[in-house]
């Protein structure tokens, strides 16, 4: 027998309690949820599945694997009006490229540079934020989260270069 028609399949996002007590999803686990709100948890997790669905969302996904450095999402502790997410390295002078000044000085006023190692990152994101309808339309969870993401694959290349002005900002 032919088959005439095959329907997309995508995987459901892998979900395991880590035992730091956060959600790690996906293949590697990398990408961890805080699961002090059940109802933020599982739109995150379904925001991480609807990536796979945009465009260049299984890529950025696939680099972030690949760098292997743990990104956290959490829910901002007060909800911001207007909507916003936002992202933090870890370690920033890890995050900038090498050489590159990082905005900040040490005790001294001696700007610090980066060191381009890579490192991990916070972000932080409410998917209750961002519906999909709206007046004007505003970009959806999945999409504001996909941006997030992208930043945190440069934090962990050692590739962002604070001074584009958009690298601990997204929406």
């Amino acid at each position: 027998m032919r088959t005439l028609y095959r329907a997309q399949h995508h995987e459901a996002v892998r979900v395991v309690v880590g035992p730091d007590g956060l959600l790690h999803a996906g293949r590697d686990g990398r990408i961890r949820v805080d699961p002090a709100d059940p109802r933020f948890a599982a739109a995150v997790i379904g925001d991480l599945g609807a990536i796979d669905d945009l465009p260049d969302g299984p890529e950025t996904l696939r680099q972030g694997e690949a760098a292997g450095r743990p990104v956290v999402i959490i829910k901002p502790e007060v909800a911001t009006d207007p909507p916003n997410g936002w992202i933090l390295p870890d370690d920033l002078r890890a995050a900038t490229p090498p050489g590159v000044p990082t905005g900040q000085t040490d005790a001294h006023g001696v700007p610090l540079l980066g060191t381009g190692a890579g490192c991990g990152s916070t972000i932080v994101y409410d998917p209750a934020d961002w519906p999909t309808k709206g007046d004007p339309p505003s970009p959806s969870g999945p999409e504001v989260l996909l941006m997030l993401l992208r930043h945190a694959n440069a934090f962990a290349a050692g590739a962002d270069d604070p001074s584009a002005g958009a690298s601990s900002s997204a929406a």
